[in-house]
């Protein structure tokens, strides 16, 4: 039987106030209001090195905007992955994994900004105390074979950009781990990235620290619905499903 497809329109990279880059403003209530006028139906939450405001997000999620539970994680070549998880429990436990292998060092509010926990109504309960603008003691393929072995996805964020991509730090794609998929940011030249890259589905992701970047230069998925096992295959162009960067 023939699945009727949709067009669904994704930002997955976000941040919220857990990452202390990020706006105070970053809270379910504006986020998701903010979602819904960009006409944005998928959402990847992924805050520095932590899982800790996913269920906030995830527990005030408005019905018709699917959330997907998700990290951007910094290894140990200070290389950016965007992490994403099938359900909130695997997504939680790479947070208890991240945090055993970063490095214990306090925050400076006054110098990084606050990284602000939210309670399960979404509201400031308390703070992050260990820095999460830091690198893990985890290798770039140690972190993939770990979040894979959780059944996550995970592949390098924004590589064009000239700190903390994956190009900037090692200087090409390495044959292992493998990537299918690689996220580049709402400024990179999309044309001459698919030239670069042919053999990549590219994803273009927001990377939001603030209200007004949420959905801005998406990606489209092409879906028979919004569910992990439709999501996976338009990552890897199946079915006819696809991911669409714009």
């Amino acid at each position: 039987m023939k699945t009727d497809l949709k067009t669904y329109t994704a930002d997955l990279h976000l941040h919220t106030t857990l990452s202390p880059c990020a706006d105070r403003q970053m809270v379910p209530e504006l986020v998701f209001a903010q979602a819904k006028k960009a006409g944005v139906d998928v959402l990847a939450i992924t805050d520095h090195n932590s899982t800790r405001n996913l269920p906030a997000f995830l527990r005030n999620c408005p019905p018709g905007l699917w959330v997907i539970p998700g990290m951007e994680v910094q290894t140990k070549e200070e290389i950016h992955l965007v992490c994403l998880f099938p359900e909130l429990e695997a997504a939680m436990e790479w947070g208890r994994t991240v945090r055993a292998f970063l490095t214990p060092l306090k925050n400076k509010t006054t110098y990084f900004g606050q990284q602000i926990i939210l309670d399960k109504h979404g509201k400031p309960c308390g703070e992050e105390e260990i820095l999460l603008l830091n690198s893990i003691a985890l290798s770039l393929e140690e972190t993939v074979v770990q979040v894979r072995r959780l059944g996550g996805v995970i592949y390098p964020a924004h590589i064009d950009r000239p700190a903390f991509s994956i190009l900037s730090q090692i200087g090409f794609l390495p044959a292992e781990p493998t990537f299918s998929f690689l996220e580049i940011s709402p400024r990179a030249p999309l044309a001459k990235m698919r030239q670069e890259y042919p053999g990549h589905n590219l994803i273009r992701a927001s990377d939001a620290h603030y209200l007004n970047q949420i959905g801005v230069k998406p990606s489209l998925l092409e879906m028979g619905g919004l569910c992990w096992e439709e999501f996976l295959l338009a990552l890897n162009q199946q079915e006819q499903r696809k991911v669409v960067a714009i």
